[in-house]
């Protein structure tokens, strides 16, 4: 069964900070390294929410099997110790 991906709903809650949802659709629709386009970058796209939700905590659990996880979580780092 296809996974149905509402792009929509997804950008609607991330418009509004509404983290937990956006993450939650994306979430459901990303895949690494996919022979489909939107897929890999659904999960690009999942891996910048949880940096703008601040969940960096979740994004380190990941970097430890997922280069484009710790590749994120890398730019957050730098990009935090640049604004402090």
């Amino acid at each position: 069964m296809a996974t149905i991906f509402d792009r929509a709903a997804a950008e609607a809650a991330q418009e509004r900070g509404d983290w937990a949802s956006a993450i939650a659709l994306v979430e459901a629709f990303a895949e690494c390294y996919s022979r489909d386009p939107d897929r890999h970058d659904a999960h690009l796209w999942h891996l910048d929410l949880l940096v703008r939700a601040g969940r960096l905590g979740e994004l380190a659990e990941r970097a430890g099997t997922d280069v484009h996880a710790r590749r994120r979580l890398d730019r957050a780092r730098r990009e935090r110790d640049a604004s402090a």
